[in-house]
């Protein structure tokens, strides 16, 4: 008979990082998808074209990360951060556009994003916090 306690049931799908990309252009939204799960292997990732389509898929499953497009048709990035930040605090989200400005910087903040970031950059700007997602994960 032993002392120690069961140990608990670790459901694999969980414990793996949980990320939406929310962007309508097809072509960008797939090449996202192809560099995510390519650097970051394994990933739990989810799609999206707009904010109404990123709440449900965000009611359905626990999201570790947000990557939101600041142009969406309907409420923009902006509106969608702030939504998700309010429904889900511990859920991270970056803003990306190819708009920036100091004023959208400010805006994407004040809205409880993370961080925003200029698709010139993503790569570069996004390695980092997803790196540190998945050490923070598994």
């Amino acid at each position: 008979m032993s002392l120690l306690p069961p140990l608990a049931a670790v459901d694999p799908a969980t414990a793996l990082p949980s990320v939406l990309v929310v962007e309508e252009h097809d072509e960008m939204r797939s090449a996202l998808r192809d560099w995510l799960l390519t650097s970051f292997p394994p990933l739990r990732l989810r799609e999206a074209r707009s904010m109404e389509e990123a709440l449900r898929l965000a009611e359905q499953a626990g999201l570790d990360l947000v990557l939101v497009n600041l142009e969406l048709p309907g409420a923009n990035g902006i509106e969608a951060a702030r939504t998700l930040h309010r429904r889900y605090p511990a859920c991270r989200v970056i803003i990306m556009s190819v708009t920036d400005s100091a004023a959208l910087r400010i805006a994407a903040l004040e809205a409880g994003a993370e961080a925003f970031v200029s698709k010139r950059d993503l790569r570069v700007a996004l390695h980092p916090i997803l790196a540190t997602l998945m050490k923070q994960k598994i």
